[in-house]
């Protein structure tokens, strides 16, 4: 799909209120789990994206998103400051029998921290590229996962 195509279906499908609400749902996972070795904003660009081809694409999370932006607002009612903690790093979450909310947790925030891991926020964990399973890469300026002689 085209620029063009994504522009309208972000207008036509979603309010700039909505996107506002996702974004900062985006920016509270970088908040609670991020730290400097990467920038939100770096990642700005891929999250637009793939939330627009999420509401252009079938099937389409269009009502995902704007029921997920409705209980966000309710849930702001509900716990206040502590609402991105109550969401990210509540662990039994999703055992809730709320469906709204295994839905909110399942179809948004599960999907904006699989886009925010796959968008570099890997990098936040210590992430690097795999150095070989045994001696490692060609490249010697990383120790090596596991030497010869331990295999």
């Amino acid at each position: 799909m085209d620029g063009e195509n994504l522009a309208r279906a972000d207008s036509e499908l979603l309010k700039s209120e909505e996107m506002d609400e996702l974004w900062e749902l985006f920016n509270a996972i970088h908040r609670i789990w991020g730290s400097e070795a990467c920038r939100i904003e770096d990642m700005a660009s891929r999250w637009r994206e793939f939330v627009l081809l999420k509401l252009s694409e079938s099937p389409s999370y269009v009502e995902h998103y704007q029921d997920g932006c409705k209980l966000l607002s309710e849930l702001r009612d509900q716990y206040g400051k502590n609402l991105y903690q109550y969401l990210l790093l509540d662990g039994q979450l999703h055992r809730q029998t709320n469906s709204r909310i295994a839905d909110l947790k399942r179809f948004v925030i599960d999907e904006f921290i699989r886009v925010y891991v796959s968008s570099g926020g890997f990098r936040s964990f210590g992430g690097k590229n795999y150095t070989g399973f045994v001696s490692g890469s060609r490249f010697r300026s990383q120790r090596p996962y596991r030497t010869y002689e331990d295999a």
